[in-house]
């Protein structure tokens, strides 16, 4: 065979192989684009800012040219779920002052819209006030956004010449880093070329993908199960609802005590201030903070834990008594208590807020002040801004001479006219932190009384009938059916966070606008059924059926009907509740119909249904105990037996279990295998009087020796 000869041809050198090759995946992956904006495939970044507001690369706010050819700005679609949609020339007009409202959701104006918020009032009342300057007043507060960034808002807006930024930030920097805790730790860098990949097609339908394969991972699955024991179950989409990006986050369960943690949040807190002032100062604009306002009253701790060392268990049936004591008109003998759980516990942020409930009620207002102040300082969840946050923004306003329009000052001052104490309470706030109308309104002028002290406007201050004029523009302005579903929305986050007595208020406040919302009866009815108010749930449940079938509500309305041994009423409601794509659900429905028909004497029903639940949990202990019962009395005992064994392998200490072993090892006559097993239960659980009747029983029916 010939030898084949040297090919004669040069060889590539591997730059230009790199460079084919670059240029040949670049084309594949522009074909591929151009295939997918065929086929009518979208990006991400169209819908969604993908990486949560921390890459520059997803804008506030988009560019278009109208009709005349003025370039306009305005709020990109990905961030409509987290902002007002707002709207202005890029080009500042002759003779317009162009102000940016920034911060959180009180300055979005939560729990309804720039029409209601306190920017609209700053806007309405600069043109009054300075009538010969134009006013371009922009709402670019962002629902849930911390101080990290507003910063990186102002740092975009910047280059749109400013006049003056109005800075309300404090409430969400513990909410942000613990939620965002990865993106922090993250390089920027990252995060911007996951921005760039998830603006492209390819990139989308990469991550799609990827998102689908992960959600079914059985250990996001074991996640989701979990969560879903804390979280209400998602209800039916509902179009012109703002997202609630608390619903979104971490629960409060993700909290713990952690000083360091604390202490790096505030330490960020006053960089991102500094960062802001610097951010304004080279736009050449101006910059006013405004100190922020919570409810101190009217909203308990979103999580507490006692220290480290104590009784838990005795500290909270303490607790429980001193409420009890509250409810039934004995304050003195609440006060007592409560104070010795709190000099056991100082770091309980639960106890400090029932001192100040109990103070109150007293009226020890001081007192009962510094209380409820020591409650929000001392809460785990801290949704918000404790102390030290607005001890360091009063700092740096002082350090940097910046205008600090001190609202919480003002409205301390302001409680104490009109109530005698400063305990600020649902007479001022909605939920945790967000103002009512009226709150509003006096933020937006006490924001302008503070820019004409410190001479940053010209004018005079607004009279009595500017007022009124503005409120009537205002009040004709609130959409009260887009209200009503921020309400619900307050009800669901309070209802997240089981907080349901709050959850309650804001229900309430929703079905008062649209009485027959679904969801908003459904929390409501679902809340006060948690806080024991069964006779109230009971009738809530009632209207919400009467109005329509809500599938959410079979499950807790079938289980509250059968705790109130309504079992004929609750059946109906359990077998419906079985119609579910949620597994934990299903399985709860076919215990509780376990328990129904175990308690009708249906035990063969009883069986096939809480077999449907060993399937799904196959480990279950209360299941597996009622699963023995309805065995021994459907006739089965050796069935039984295999269950309850396999049961004690698990937990051989189970006291029920135990108890129920010798039941069915006594119906089987084996005596002395039945008293070994009820002696074990009562080592479990001494003094049980049904398990000492059963080891008396036991022990007649073994025959004395001769």
């Amino acid at each position: 065979m010939p030898h084949r000869k040297p090919s004669s041809q040069p060889r590539l050198n591997w730059k230009k192989k790199l460079l084919f090759a670059s240029a040949s995946t670049a084309l594949f992956f522009l074909g591929l684009e151009l295939f997918l904006v065929l086929m009518g495939v979208s990006t991400i970044a169209n819908s969604r800012d993908p990486s949560a507001g921390f890459s520059k690369q997803i804008p506030l706010l988009a560019s278009s040219t109208n009709a005349d050819g003025q370039q306009i700005l305005t709020t990109a679609s990905n961030k409509e779920s987290w902002f007002n949609i707002q709207s202005f020339p890029k080009e500042k007009p002759a003779g317009t002052k162009r102000v940016f409202c920034v911060g959180g959701s009180t300055t979005f104006g939560r729990p309804y819209s720039d029409s209601g918020s306190y920017v609209r009032w700053v806007r309405e009342l600069l043109t009054e006030v300075q009538p010969d300057v134009k006013w371009e007043v922009i709402n670019a507060g962002g629902v849930s956004y911390a101080s990290y960034r507003v910063a990186a808002v102002m740092r975009e807006l910047a280059q749109y010449d400013p006049d003056l930024f109005i800075v309300y930030s404090a409430q969400n920097e513990f909410l942000e880093r613990r939620t965002y805790a990865r993106m922090f730790e993250n390089q920027s860098w990252l995060n911007d070329l996951s921005a760039i990949l998830q603006s492209t097609r390819t990139g989308s339908v990469v991550q799609r993908v990827s998102d689908r394969i992960g959600s079914a991972s059985p250990a996001e699955d074991a996640d989701d199960a979990e969560a879903s024991k804390t979280l209400p179950e998602a209800g039916p989409p509902f179009p012109e609802e703002v997202d609630e990006m608390l619903n979104h986050s971490v629960g409060p369960v993700q909290y713990e005590r952690d000083e360091k943690w604390r202490e790096e949040v505030i330490s960020d807190y006053r960089i991102n201030l500094e960062s802001m002032i610097s951010i304004a100062r080279s736009a050449d604009a101006k910059i006013a903070f405004v100190s922020p306002v919570s409810n101190l009253r009217g909203t308990s701790p979103f999580k507490s834990l006692f220290d480290e060392n104590v009784d838990a268990t005795a500290l909270t049936l303490q607790l429980n008594k001193a409420r009890d004591l509250l409810r039934s008109g004995q304050p003195t003998e609440a006060l007592a208590t409560t104070r010795a759980v709190v000099a056991t516990s100082p770091n309980s942020a639960d106890a400090r807020y029932l001192l100040g409930q109990i103070l109150f009620e007293c009226e020890e207002w001081a007192e009962a002040e510094q209380a409820f102040e020591s409650a929000l300082n001392k809460d785990i969840c801290s949704l918000r801004a404790i102390k030290p946050l607005r001890d360091t923004l009063r700092l740096v306003a002082a350090q940097a001479r910046v205008p600090l329009i001190d609202a919480e000052n003002l409205l301390r001052q302001l409680s104490i006219d009109e109530n005698g104490h400063a305990c600020l309470g649902d007479d001022y706030f909605l939920d945790h932190v967000h103002p009512n109308l009226r709150l509003h309104r006096v933020i937006g002028r006490w924001i302008v009384d503070g820019l004409l002290a410190n001479e940053i406007i010209t004018g005079k201050p607004p009279t009595a009938a500017i007022m009124e004029s503005v409120q009537e523009r205002v009040d004709g302005s609130i959409d009260y059916q887009e209200t009503a579903i921020a309400f619900r929305n307050l009800a669901k986050v309070n209802h997240w966070a089981g907080k349901f007595e709050e959850a309650i208020v804001a229900a309430r406040r929703a079905l008062a606008i649209t009485s027959n919302d679904l969801e908003s009866r459904f929390l409501l009815a679902d809340s006060l059924n948690n806080i024991g108010s069964y006779a109230a749930a009971h009738s809530e449940y009632q209207t919400l059926f009467s109005i329509d079938d809500y599938s959410r509500a079979h499950l807790p309305y079938g289980e509250l009907l059968l705790d109130s041994g309504m079992t004929e009423k609750a059946e109906p409601y359990l077998i419906a509740a079985l119609i579910t794509d949620n597994e934990e659900h299903m399985a709860r429905a076919y215990y509780d119909l376990g328990l129904l028909y175990s308690a009708t004497d249906q035990y063969e029903i009883a069986v096939s249904s809480l077999e449907n639940v060993i399937d799904a949990y196959p480990d279950d202990t209360a299941t597996m105990v009622l699963l023995a019962y309805c065995l021994r009395k459907d006739g089965r005992p050796a069935d039984a037996i295999n269950i309850l064994d396999r049961l004690l392998k698990l937990t051989p200490s189970d006291a029920q279990a135990n108890y129920e072993a010798a039941e069915t090892h006594f119906d089987l006559g084996q005596l002395q295998e039945s008293q070994l097993y009820i002696k074990k239960a009562i080592e479990s659980e001494p003094g049980n009087p049904t398990f000492e009747a059963t080891l008396e029983k036991v022990e007649q029916a073994i025959p004395s020796e001769p």
